[in-house]
């Protein structure tokens, strides 16, 4: 029994160590190839079979009506447009069986023979392996001759992969481009998804070692990562989405000013799973705080040399269908976790909340009547608060503020399902504000 024990041990430390080196040690050629050509070849399959399959749910027609009539209420909100009717019939076309196999296959024979080959091998470095790409073998699929244009610019741009071991069966592509190696995206393949990661920096760096007078008119600063991937979650089970995954900062100069755009970390922005066997498909929505910043370009001499700063607190909803769903759920529909606004300097002019004393989020549930007239109906409640700031316009004697501004504001009642309206007179809540409230 003693021996057994010893025995039993050893193998495990013997499974341990093997399964611990194995992302110590640079990738052969054939490694890379059948990881990224296989891995490659799947998703492409499996994406497409699951689209195939839920763009054929007969639900989604019920859906978009729904959608429709509930996005002709709200029209700031971007409802995705659904793939029903005739468009649904395309998007089915595109996704042939047939025509995406012979497209997957047509990928692996590409990546095996042209790209991830043992003669394309430059360098090993600790645990990953460089391939440095020649024009003569990408710009052509073997069958035609290469374009003499598209070798030139391969070979002038120095392209390289760098292929790193991540351990089990895992795998990161990293595109270098010219002297500086500069690293614009990275393909990822792991155990469940294949992700693609571009760089904005990276991005930037690729471009002025590429063409110096276009990187001109890039923006003076470009940081952020974004991903998009596809997930596998099983059989004709897929989620693909896209993701901000560090913060997106651009700064473009203008004359005397600058142009500014951020959004915060978003993962995931956008989701679309399709699980082809349960028949299901759902859309996600989850913007995080973005913000715009512009100067100002009026007449006002006061104003002149302020920036307009428009924060977007965020936006977020999520829907789903299945087959021979009646009733849908617009989940979690918000304007983010914070007071959306518009400035002027430092000057706050418009302020906007939604439902603030309710988690700043609601669901909406899309039925129909007995009537069959369709029907909305708001949980926990829909409290849109709007407020007016406009104090700082009256600030140039020359350019006072109509008065039509500065009128008492308005309160707006909605009550029932057929939405009849009370509007009564409410007095500011403060000095320097307007406000006007919409309750359903």
């Amino acid at each position: 029994m003693q021996n057994s024990r010893s025995w039993l041990a050893a193998v495990a430390a013997v499974a341990f160590v093997t399964t611990g080196c194995d992302s110590d040690e640079a990738p052969d050629a054939k490694k890379v190839a059948d990881i990224a050509a296989s891995r490659s070849a799947e998703t492409l399959r499996g994406v497409s079979s699951s689209m195939k399959t839920v763009s054929g749910l007969s639900t989604l027609n019920g859906l978009d009506d729904a959608m429709a009539l509930f996005g002709a209420g709200f029209e700031g909100v971007p409802l995705p447009a659904l793939p029903t009717g005739d468009e649904g019939k395309v998007l089915s076309a595109l996704f042939d069986a047939d025509e995406v196999d012979a497209q997957a296959d047509e990928l692996e024979r590409f990546l095996r023979e042209r790209v991830f080959t043992e003669a394309n091998v430059e360098s090993t470095e600790d645990n990953a392996t460089v391939f440095r790409l020649k024009g003569e073998q990408i710009c052509t699929d073997g069958r035609e001759r290469a374009d003499a244009d598209c070798v030139r610019f391969v070979d002038d741009a120095q392209l390289r992969v760098r292929a790193t071991n991540l351990g089990d069966n895992s795998l990161e592509l990293e595109l270098l481009i010219g002297a500086n190696r500069a690293e614009p995206l990275a393909l990822r393949f792991l155990p469940k998804a294949v992700s693609l990661v571009v760089d904005l920096g990276g991005l930037k760096g690729a471009v002025e070692q590429l063409d110096a007078e276009a990187a001109g008119f890039l923006p003076k600063v470009m940081v952020g990562q974004v991903e998009l991937k596809a997930t596998k979650e099983g059989e004709s089970h897929w989620i693909v989405s896209a993701s901000i995954l560090d913060a997106l900062r651009l700064e473009l100069a203008l004359e005397g000013s600058t142009f500014a755009f951020s959004s915060a970390r978003a993962a995931p922005l956008v989701a679309f799973e399709a699980d082809g066997q349960a028949k299901r498909a759902r859309f996600s929505l989850d913007l995080n705080t973005t913000e715009v910043r512009l100067p100002y370009t009026g007449l006002a001499p006061s104003l002149r040399g302020k920036d307009w700063t428009v924060s977007l607190a965020g936006i977020s909803y999520s829907v789903e269908a299945t087959e021979n769903q009646t009733d849908f759920v617009v989940k979690n529909l918000g304007l983010g976790d914070a007071q959306t606004h518009v400035s002027l300097g430092n000057d706050k002019l418009f302020a906007l909340d939604l439902n603030e004393q309710s988690g700043r989020h609601f669901d909406v549930t899309l039925t129909r009547g007995a009537d069959g007239a369709p029907l909305l109906k708001v949980q926990p409640e829909f409290d849109l608060v709007t407020r007016f700031y406009l104090a700082p316009l009256r600030r140039t004697p020359r350019r006072r503020s109509p008065r039509r501004m500065r009128t008492r504001p308005i309160g707006c009642v909605s009550a029932g399902a057929q939405g009849d309206r009370a509007c009564a007179q409410r007095p500011p809540t403060a000095p320097r504000a307007s406000r006007a409230a919409c309750r359903w």
